[in-house]
């Protein structure tokens, strides 16, 4: 597997007055008045050319969209031109939509959009004329910078390509002022961005290539270089303890499972202190077990492991951003597969929890192993949870691929969640988890029950619920926003790193 693609980002001031072949300007465009923004950075004969395509409405500025205009202009006529070499210079014009509709998510998809566009056109380094201003030029800076590194992300981690394949290098983003809030603004958004990516990589990874102990195996040298503790849980340990749940889910593969918990333990902090848990779903490959999945879309579970990954990405962030708050990362990781040693409809599993669950579904496997890894997360003496699982397709069913569903049991945590996925442009939207829906969890041989018919998603946290019992706890179903099922103008078809911004954003503010 190769390294993302590396990109410097920074804050200038101005465009320099001669720009090199390999350079070009973006300029972004609204659909409403005042349509052009930053068009006083450029000479006088390049202004006047994008302010006629803006004007006759030959480029609308809809959000989603880019033009790339090649201009030549009078090379020495204007004092403060911004010519390129010979008077030639790239213009990408980048469309935002209506004002009332701009915020730090067009504007990140918008950096997205255009750091692609300009590897693409085989740009070195894009001028984005930034159009953050106000109280919230940090946050918008900050989502422009992210929306850049997050664009470059690429998962053709196995196609043949030449060696030295042409990369943009240096997205310069072009403020009205420079200021340390805006620079730290564009560090802390490379720290989640790549973060974010390296979860990606995790999700798009095969299966073949990412079974359990290699998923553990990569944790650990993400821990080791980022000042984490890490301690992952054999097959043997996880039956010592007692973690029927997930060692059930394992049985039919000859990959063993993993428990991998990973620490970040800020200076000072003391034992008694509050332990937030991020517990992330880490099913490396998903056949559906002996309940068996149809084949179309199976390669796609190669990615039900985006919520484990999430959890590791965001603690790779947490380390980095040095927050006061003590995090555990739990990521219950297994195979789920069909053999003749598989577990079966109807057989029952005895959880770390003590209870007992009719294995009613194998294809309902996420669930089993979370409540395994929230009950040791309780074991830890988590005070806070929050879970993150591709968990139902009846979630996709509800809320469609733009927002996942978000269940708790606590209104106050709830809502802290919910705050800091919508800062995080990681939007949610909250569904109800209550004994409305206990029959579909109700079994007549064990204490539960994984699986009662379809809608599932509510069900499903009920049974979560249930094993997080007082303590607060938050679960986020990513079924349909870990993945982007079609190319994207700022993001290749895959994974999306779906919950590593909003656990950053939880801990971090």
């Amino acid at each position: 597997m190769r390294n993302p693609n590396s990109l410097n980002v920074e804050i200038v001031t101005e465009i320099p007055p001669s720009i090199a072949p390999s350079e070009a300007v973006a300029l972004c465009v609204f659909t409403d008045e005042p349509r052009l923004q930053g068009v006083e950075s450029l000479g006088g004969s390049l202004r006047r050319t994008c302010e006629q395509l803006a004007g006759d409405g030959e480029f609308k500025g809809e959000e989603g969209t880019l033009n790339l205009i090649h201009t030549q202009g009078e090379a020495g006529t204007d004092g403060d031109a911004r010519e390129g070499a010979g008077g030639a210079l790239r213009v990408l014009l980048v469309g935002l939509g209506a004002h009332a509709d701009f915020g730090q998510a067009v504007i990140r998809r918008a950096g997205g959009m255009a750091a692609r566009a300009s590897r693409t056109a085989k740009v070195r380094r894009l001028y984005f004329v930034s159009p953050a201003a106000g109280e919230q030029a940090a946050r918008l800076t900050q989502a422009l910078a992210e929306g850049a590194h997050l664009g470059l992300y690429d998962n053709d981690f196995y196609q043949a390509r030449e060696e030295k394949q042409f990369a943009l290098e240096q997205f310069s983003i072009v403020a009205a002022r420079g200021s340390d809030e805006l620079r730290e603004a564009v560090e802390r958004a490379r720290v989640i961005a790549e973060s974010a990516n390296w979860a990606r990589t995790l999700a798009d990874e095969p299966g073949l290539t990412l079974p359990p102990r290699e998923f553990a195996r990569r944790a650990a040298e993400m821990a080791a270089e980022f000042g984490l503790q890490v301690e992952s849980l054999t097959a043997g340990e996880i039956r010592a303890r007692g973690m029927g749940a997930l060692l059930g889910v394992a049985q039919g593969s000859d990959e063993e499972p993993a428990l991998i918990v990973i620490r970040y333990e800020p200076t000072g902090a003391g034992a008694d202190e509050e332990l937030w848990a991020f517990v992330g779903k880490g099913i490396t490959f998903d056949t559906g077990g002996i309940s068996i999945k149809h084949g179309l879309d199976m390669y796609e579970m190669k990615s039900d492991m985006a919520g484990g990954a999430a959890v590791l990405g965001a603690l790779r962030a947490v380390a980095q951003l040095k927050t006061a708050r003590r995090i555990v990362g739990i990521v219950p990781s297994a195979e789920n597969m069909p053999s003749g040693k598989a577990i079966k409809p109807g057989d029952i599993v005895r959880t770390l929890a003590g209870r007992t669950i009719e294995v009613v579904d194998t294809d309902a496997e996420g669930r089993l192993v979370l409540v395994d890894g929230i009950a040791y997360a309780k074991q830890l003496g988590a005070t806070r949870i929050v879970d993150l699982a591709t968990l139902t397709g009846s979630i996709i069913v509800a809320l469609g691929s733009h927002r996942a569903g978000l269940y708790g049991n606590d209104d106050e945590w709830a809502e802290r969640v919910r705050a800091a996925a919508e800062r995080a442009c990681e939007p949610v939207w909250r569904m109800p988890v209550s004994d409305d829906y206990k029959t579909k969890i109700e079994s007549p041989i064990a204490d539960f029950k994984n699986y009662g018919g379809k809608p599932d998603a509510n069900a499903a946290a009920l049974l979560l619920s249930k094993f997080a019992g007082d303590t607060p706890w938050v679960h986020l179903d990513i079924a349909g926003t870990a993945w982007y099922d079609d190319p994207q103008p700022h993001a290749p078809k895959g994974a999306s790193g779906a919950g590593v911004r909003t656990l950053v954003e939880l801990v971090c503010g």
